[in-house]
Parts: structure tokens; C-alpha cells; sequence
């Protein structure tokens, strides 16, 4: 933003080619973790989940902001935004739960059970008698 003028300029597009190039030679050849570790998750096809594609965005995003700044922007980068991104993903509760680093598992079926909806019964109109 130039001094004075009171514009912000326009947000970034999000590409997804700008995205992948800078996976493939930023984030991935920089930040490999050891998967056969329990709690590591990988996915072979980990562009195959819809999740992975917006945290990957979401991170990139933050990057591309942050990495310009002068002085703590990339400590920023890494302990707001890397590190709890990689804990999600590659976390056993993550989107890779299922997978593993040479298998992919569908993410759109379901593999629990539809929960009882909490609002089936009504509330009473009038205020419980304590017991």
C-alpha cells in the first residue's frame, strides 16, 4: 500500500498452478517428516482430499503475506500457520487417517455412523420443576 493513499490493494488469485509449484519446490522438498511413524499420516493421492487442497491454499495464502514481511513474518509463517496445518493433515484424525503413503482411500465415504439428531424432541415451553 503506498503511504498516504488509503487503498488496500487487490487480494492475490488464488491459481491453482501457483499453488502447486510452490508445493512441489517449497513446502514439500523442505518440510518431508518420517511417515512410519505412529501419528504420520501421508496420502499417496493427497490431491484427492478436498481438505488438503484448502489448508494447503489457506497456508499458501498466509506465505505469500508473511514471507514478504521483514523480521519475524516466516517465524509467524511457521508457528501460526505451518505447524498446526501439518498436525491437522498428517494427525491421525486427519484427512489421511484412512491412507497411507503408497494407498488412498476415498474421503467421501463415510466411515462412522450418522449421529441421533439432538433436536428431535421439543423443548418444554415452561421452566423445569428442579428435582
Amino acid at each position: 500500500m503506498q503511504a498516504g493513499s488509503g487503498k488496500k490493494p487487490p487480494p492475490p488469485k488464488w491459481e491453482p498452478a501457483d499453488l502447486l509449484a510452490w508445493l512441489e519446490t517449497t513446502l514439500f522438498p523442505v518440510y518431508l517428516r518420517p511417515l512410519g511413524r505412529p501419528g504420520m499420516r501421508w496420502c499417496s493421492r493427497w490431491w484427492a482430499h478436498a481438505e488438503a487442497w484448502a489448508r494447503f491454499a489457506a497456508c499458501h495464502r498466509a506465505w505469500q503475506e508473511l514471507a514478504a514481511q521483514p523480521g519475524i513474518g516466516l517465524s509467524v509463517w511457521h508457528r501460526d500457520h505451518l505447524d498446526p496445518m501439518l498436525t491437522a493433515l498428517l494427525g491421525e484424525n486427519g484427512p489421511f487417517a484412512a491412507c497411507t503413503p503408497r494407498s488412498h482411500t476415498d474421503p467421501t465415504r463415510a466411515r462412522h455412523v450418522q449421529p441421533t439428531r439432538y433436536d428431535v424432541e421439543e423443548i418444554p415451553q415452561e421452566n423445569p420443576k428442579p428435582p
